[in-house]
């Protein structure tokens, strides 16, 4: 069974560096794995089949805010494989 692991990263940039970040997560899409890291922690995923993508954007008073995400079913890698069987014996 699996378990819940999580990764944060936050700081002002400017636009072009957030470019470059999408820029690279539409790469590890096509790839199928996208690693984000910072210092010695390293977080890697690997998106496939459907995926969910959820665009969301705001402005209040003087400030924006414009969120993405893009979620999806991991396998369950104690489960059973395709075309595998169930055998069970009394």
């Amino acid at each position: 069974m699996g378990y819940d692991q999580k990764f944060v990263f936050e700081s002002m940039q400017d636009a072009k560096s957030i470019r470059q970040y999408l820029e690279a997560v539409v790469e590890g899409l096509e790839n199928g794995r996208i690693t984000v890291s910072t210092g010695e922690q390293q977080f890697t995923m690997e998106p496939r089949d459907l995926l969910t993508f959820t665009v969301k954007a705001r402005k209040r008073g003087g400030e924006g805010r414009l969120s993405l995400t893009i979620s999806w079913r991991c396998p369950v890698e104690d489960g059973p494989k395709p075309g595998e069987t169930l055998t069970i014996e009394g």
